[in-house]
């Protein structure tokens, strides 16, 4: 069964931009993302780690409408470490156009630093297609499962980069969209996340992915109604565990004058109390006080003279 996460990036593959300019804005996400520089002697090129088979033609079709040539798709399977067994997948842009596309895709500053395009912050569509471009690449979504008996974590979206500075352009963009990202350390890398569902709901809606945005809903109702029933479970639990209590220190107030006195020792209201409450020992105050047709107040008042009674002979 696949993850949200992987959903996530299938459906984020129907939704790719269609003309140059998203396709620039795309890639220049997944190039900060999941992009680095191999040199082979004199030869440089821009190599994207990809999630998926699937994710590496999506990304070289994009590219193919900038660049005419071809481009090299790598799956190399992983032969040691915590990943062993798995398939790294990879695009290679060829030397001769690396260089053009690192200039197209604004990656360096004038200190070859890795920053944020100016372009995203000011242009809503262009910043849409480069978030698309860095979830691709470095994006994590997590939703608690519904399931019986599974662990049920909370919801939790996020960008991990290398460059504190870009992190903190990402979290400027989002800012942008009305969102209100959280930013931490984990180990090398710079974290942008959200933890408020109703944030994340709207993160995926601008990633253009409608049907994990219904998916998501439907969990959170589900896990709001869940919830809402425990609560009034519990409630009714504490309820009778308080019913209990009290019924408890009557029963052993009425034991205690039975055995010394009688019960026949008690004034008549007394006594007819003391025998209701015996007969109905896991009856409510209410449900008591109804047996006997008086109200609460002379009902509690009844017992807390019978408990005073067996207190004051011990």
């Amino acid at each position: 069964m696949s993850t949200f996460k992987e959903k996530a990036v299938t459906e984020l593959l129907t939704v790719l931009p269609a003309d140059q300019k998203g396709a620039t804005a795309f890639l220049a996400g997944a190039a900060r993302a999941a992009g680095a520089l191999h040199m082979r002697g004199k030869r440089c090129n821009l190599v994207l780690s990809l999630p998926s088979y699937e994710a590496c033609l999506a990304v070289v079709d994009l590219l193919k409408l900038l660049y005419p040539s071809e481009f090299e798709v790598t799956a190399e399977h992983v032969k040691s470490g915590v990943r062993k067994g798995s398939t790294d997948f990879s695009v290679s842009v060829p030397t001769g156009f690396t260089r053009q596309a690192l200039d197209d895709l604004d990656m360096f500053d004038d200190e070859g630093e890795v920053t944020l395009p100016e372009y995203v912050l000011t242009d809503r569509g262009s910043a849409e297609a480069f978030l698309k471009g860095l979830f691709l690449g470095c994006g994590s979504v997590y939703v608690p499962s519904t399931a019986e008996g599974e662990k049920r974590d909370g919801y939790h979206f996020e960008f991990a980069l290398d460059s504190p500075e870009l992190a903190g352009g990402v979290a400027a963009v989002l800012r942008s969209f009305g969102i209100s990202p959280k930013l931490s350390e984990r180990g090398s890398s710079t974290l942008v996340y959200l933890k408020d569902k109703d944030e994340i709901l709207r993160m995926l809606a601008s990633l253009g992915l409608a049907e994990c945005v219904l998916e998501l809903k439907a969990v959170i109702d589900e896990r709001e109604t869940a919830n809402s029933i425990n609560r009034v479970t519990i409630c009714e639990a504490a309820n009778l565990d308080k019913t209990y209590a009290a019924a408890s220190s009557h029963l052993m107030a009425i034991g205690l004058i039975e055995e010394r006195d009688g019960l026949d020792s008690l004034t008549p209201s007394l006594a007819e109390t003391a025998r209701a409450r015996l007969a109905h020992p896991q009856a409510s105050l209410g449900e008591l006080a109804d047996i006997l047709g008086v109200s609460r107040s002379c009902l509690n008042h009844r017992l807390r003279r019978l408990k005073e009674m067996a207190d004051a002979e011990e």
